[in-house]
């Protein structure tokens, strides 16, 4: 029996309802030991694994918490003296993604981000002061074009790290709030993809997402939050194309493309739970990178738990260096349903492919799954592609023939925030006609 030891918070542990999958990790071969920061790992051990999302803790680390530095050193005293134990992820990796400027640039810095790429980063500046000249010049140099969009440097663990501006001219300037990353805005007809990776399985989901918007000398400069506005089903009227653009549907995402990219972005940071938002630009057709998460809730993934305890039993094998030699895959059951299986030979753990569980999923939620395979090289797992809402089985099989990612719909009206109209046009920064 494999012992994996687990933190996250309480929240986030409830949300996934990480308790209630317990059974199905013990029947193959694993027990899940939630572990209490406030009592020293060695006394909770042995672990074979950590599974966690620290994120919350290396933030206040970070910010010189004395608390947070002290459970990160013990954690990191375990790891160091046990490194035949797995950490899921590993803590530099996280560590990469905590400051969205430092995030931006490891993006710029991947293989498929040059100039004739079909994905790219908008442009985008580090602004540390409220001097609006300063912040002018630096955003000109960056060459970040209005409307811009301002974000919180901290991108995990903060209540404010959500919550965020558009500046739609050199007026708006004084509304910034630093330490921000400041990055030109993108028409994307309030269409966001995200990528939810899980190991080599990647999962597309879409939301709603900010309408286009346009500079303007005459604008104000919107607030919002984007767990409101980019929730799915959202119908924030944020969301809501304008007249003027409504004949723009979204553009369904090239599937091939964006696993590139995930797969890019993967073996760039060294994690393996992660998520990608994605937007498409209207003229250009091109793929623009807007944020990374790190162990996203995994909303649209129906059968997150399963697809997990494959990617440990994965991780376990390759440690003991035998996946590659054991030959033995797992082999469908009824309803092409895996056999759930424990051990092989030499006791190496096997992967379980799917949750027995799921035999008995309802129409309703067994609906919800867009039938698209890719076959991973890695580990023989599928690579599926999921809406990102529950669909009729009708609705679900009629996509399923061609028509790609089901639209999110918008059902009522939720908070409103102030927001502005356009007049289509694009201006430099200092542009004050």
């Amino acid at each position: 029996m494999k012992r994996v030891g687990y933190w996250m918070s309480e929240k986030k542990s409830k949300k996934l309802n990480f308790e209630d999958h317990v059974d199905l990790f013990r029947n193959a071969g694993v027990e899940l030991l939630k572990i209490d920061l406030e009592k020293e790992l060695e006394d909770q051990g042995p672990f074979d694994m950590i599974l966690h999302k620290f994120t919350d803790i290396l933030v206040k680390a970070q910010q010189g918490h004395g608390a947070e530095q002290k459970i990160i050193t013990h954690i990191e005293n375990y790891i160091n003296n046990h490194p035949e134990c797995i950490i899921v992820d590993p803590l530099d990796g996280i560590r990469k993604l905590l400051d969205r400027n430092e995030q931006y640039n490891l993006v710029l810095d991947c293989n498929n981000m040059n100039s004739g790429s079909h994905v790219f980063i908008p442009t985008f500046v580090d602004l540390t002061s409220m001097d609006v000249d300063e912040n002018r010049k630096k955003l000109m140099e960056a060459d970040v074009q209005y409307p811009i969009v301002c974000k919180p440097v901290v991108a995990h663990g903060t209540e404010d790290c959500h919550k965020m501006t558009v500046i739609f001219n050199d007026q708006g300037l004084r509304d910034i709030s630093p330490p921000c990353v400041a990055q030109t805005f993108v028409n994307h007809n309030a269409t966001l993809y995200k990528i939810f990776k899980v190991g080599s399985k990647q999962y597309i989901g879409q939301r709603p997402s900010l309408k286009n918007l346009y500079a303007g000398k005459d604008q104000s400069t919107i607030y919002f939050d984007t767990h409101e506005v980019c929730k799915m089903d959202s119908s924030h009227h944020l969301t809501q194309l304008d007249d003027s653009d409504l004949k723009c549907s979204p553009l369904s995402p090239d599937h091939a493309q964006l696993e590139a990219l995930s797969e890019t972005l993967r073996k760039k940071l060294g994690i393996d739970l992660f998520g990608v938002d994605v937007i498409i630009e209207c003229d250009t057709k091109k793929y623009a990178v807007i944020d990374i998460n790190v162990f996203p809730n995994y909303d649209e993934v129906d059968n997150f738990f399963g697809d997990l305890l494959d990617h440990l039993l994965f991780l376990f094998n390759n440690q003991q260096n035998t996946h590659s030699t054991n030959g033995q895959k797992t082999t469908p059951g009824p309803n092409g349903i895996h056999k759930q299986q424990t051990t092989g030979p030499n006791g190496i753990l096997k992967q379980t492919g799917r949750s027995l569980s799921q035999e008995f999923i309802s129409d309703d939620i067994s609906a919800k799954r867009l039938k698209i395979m890719d076959q991973s090289d890695d580990c023989g797992c599928d690579s599926l592609v999921y809406c990102s809402r529950p669909v009729s089985k009708h609705d679900s099989e009629r996509r399923t023939n061609g028509d790609g990612i089901p639209k999110t719909q918008n059902d009522s009206m939720n908070q409103r925030i102030m927001s502005a109209g356009h007049n289509n046009s694009k201006a430099m920064i200092g542009d004050r006609a």
